[in-house]
């Protein structure tokens, strides 16, 4: 299917086209399951990143989902959160999920946010090393966070920003 998809793989922003796309990867890698609906309200959200990762041919090789929140002590600082990063996983292990994640780093850090938030399913230990080894760190676990199966998450965030004064 992927023939030669992965010689040089781009990043797109999501449009409704590509919906069955996203819900399919995550199926597959077992996200919490988002409706049509649900992505498509993100799509139309002015505060949400949406990117998909794509081979040669324009086929969805993996996405993230994530948005723009107003953040801190006292509200005066933009965050980010990261929803949902999946690659397809017929194309896991070749440094797709760093493309993804360096591509949204990179958008809020065009948009001056300070942090950048997700959670993890606990048990996760592949995604736990990933985002740890680009500079996240564990600041709470939330118990009983995930359903199907009940787990807790742990609360991750990367500092991108030191807080303004």
């Amino acid at each position: 299917m992927y023939s030669d998809l992965t010689s040089n793989p781009r990043i797109r922003p999501v449009e409704a086209a590509h919906i069955g796309d996203l819900i399919r990867i995550a199926e597959e890698t077992n996200l919490s399951p988002w409706t049509a609906q649900n992505y498509l309200d993100e799509i139309k959200n002015p505060s949400a990143i949406m990117l998909r990762l794509v081979g040669e041919d324009n086929t969805t090789m993996g996405f993230v989902v994530g948005r723009t929140v107003i953040g801190g002590d006292i509200e005066t600082q933009l965050d980010a959160e990261i929803y949902n990063i999946a690659i397809d996983i017929t194309q896991q292990g070749n440094g797709y999920g760093q493309i993804l994640l360096t591509g949204f780093v990179k958008i809020c850090s065009a948009r001056q946010v300070q942090k950048l938030w997700l959670e993890v399913r606990e048990s996760n230990r592949k995604a736990i090393s990933f985002y740890e080894k680009n500079g996240f760190t564990t600041v709470q676990t939330r118990n009983n966070f995930y359903s199907d199966p009940r787990e807790a998450a742990l609360l991750m965030r990367l500092v991108l920003a030191p807080a303004q004064e």
